[in-house]
């Protein structure tokens, strides 16, 4: 069995979760298959020429031939797609299934019917207004890509030509991330018998236990994150619990302006070695998310360093947290109260074991085993 993974990376100031799950997905199925059997394509952001794009994006000849080309000469049995756009765009798709390999799909995201890709909008909240249309205009009217009026249209109308011509008729299985993901795409119209249930994974720790101690947040900091409501709510709580933020974006400077207590402690973009260290060192993570994330990776590393996670029960997260198990789930009205409950949580020796065990679901070795198991199936 050969395999050909591709993925269109993002920025290099913008790395993301896919281009993380991408390279250890590569690594970790090479060192299972051997790196004779699995082949890699990938482009990066960082090589975007805007002018070259407007006549590429909507059926990319270059890449189209050269994955033509890759798969025959390479005789590759399963193509897995992660991320396509707005480089590779869905060409790769057609070109991979002309070439007589089977074609799979990660939905690290909604793009496909939503251009920013997160069904949500920080003026309206979670929004599924362009699933609902055939020329859906509302993501261009609410500049949902890039916050960009011009950006929109192309990436819009873009998205509706590819249906136009479908493009996605070429993929015969979509990878989706977690049980509430899988409910969500089939609500949206991907047939049931065309979605796979297959999560990201991790690499099992190597870090000490380490004396815990206070509470992290880790990502972007941008609206979507629950940023705002989760340092309104610090503002509240007694000095002594302490929140780290670990993360940049846009409004880091104004959010450091705006909260300077003692026990916000701001930073900044951190290393991922660095990034995991403080996490092993805190008592719990707080995941503040707004929007339905496909996976929760942090959440998953923050329990493999057998740290609980509090989130709001929106979306994915109640596919991982277990309320009074491994973690708590509320919302934003209830999230003073949870913090209080969980600053001195009688069984926390109990929480902190449980996440250990839940994160045993999401290793390397089980999602690698079953995800070759899987394509085997295909053939």
């Amino acid at each position: 069995m050969k395999l050909l993974i591709i993925h269109n990376k993002y920025q290099t100031n913008n790395i993301g979760g896919e281009d993380i799950v991408y390279e250890n997905e590569l690594a970790g199925l090479r060192q299972a298959l051997g790196e004779s059997n699995v082949f890699s394509y990938d482009v990066s952001n960082d090589d975007i020429s805007k002018f070259k794009l407007l006549f590429s994006i909507w059926f990319s000849f270059k890449h189209y031939f050269v994955i033509k080309k890759l798969v025959k000469r390479e005789s590759i049995d399963i193509v897995h797609v992660h991320n396509f756009y707005p480089l590779l765009t869905p060409s790769i798709f057609r070109a991979a299934k002309k070439s007589g390999a089977k074609v799979v799909h990660t939905l690290h995201n909604y793009r496909l019917w939503c251009i920013s890709g997160i069904l949500y909008r920080d003026d309206a909240g979670v929004c599924e207004l362009c699933t609902k249309k055939t020329l859906p205009l509302s993501g261009i009217l609410n500049r949902c890509y890039r916050a960009s009026l011009f950006q929109s249209v192309i990436a819009q109308a873009s998205f509706v030509f590819y249906k136009l011509i479908k493009s996605f008729s070429y993929i015969d299985y979509f990878f989706v991330l977690t049980n509430f993901q899988k409910q969500k795409v089939i609500s949206l119209g991907i047939p049931e018998h065309k979605i796979i249930l297959k999560p990201n994974s991790i690499a099992s720790p190597n870090l000490e236990q380490k004396y815990k101690n206070g509470y992290v947040f880790v990502g972007r900091l941008e609206a979507s994150k629950g940023i705002y409501s989760l340092l309104d709510t610090w503002l509240k709580l007694d000095g002594e619990i302490r929140l780290t933020i670990v993360g940049g974006g846009e409004i880091e400077e104004e959010l450091r302006r705006k909260y300077k207590q003692d026990n916000i402690i701001f930073k900044g973009k951190c290393s991922r070695d660095k990034t995991l260290n403080i996490i092993s060192e805190s008592k719990y993570l707080v995941q503040s998310s707004l929007w339905y994330e496909t996976f929760g990776l942090t959440i998953v590393e923050a329990m493999s360093l057998s740290t609980p996670v509090i989130g709001f029960d929106i979306g994915t997260r109640g596919d991982f947290i277990q309320d009074g198990l491994n973690g708590f789930l509320c919302d934003e009205q209830s999230l003073f109260d949870v913090i209080n409950k969980s600053f001195n949580y009688c069984d926390y020796s109990q929480l902190s074991k449980n996440a250990k065990i839940k994160s045993r679901d999401f290793t390397n070795e089980k999602v690698f085993k079953d995800q070759i198991e899987t394509y085997k199936g295909f053939l």
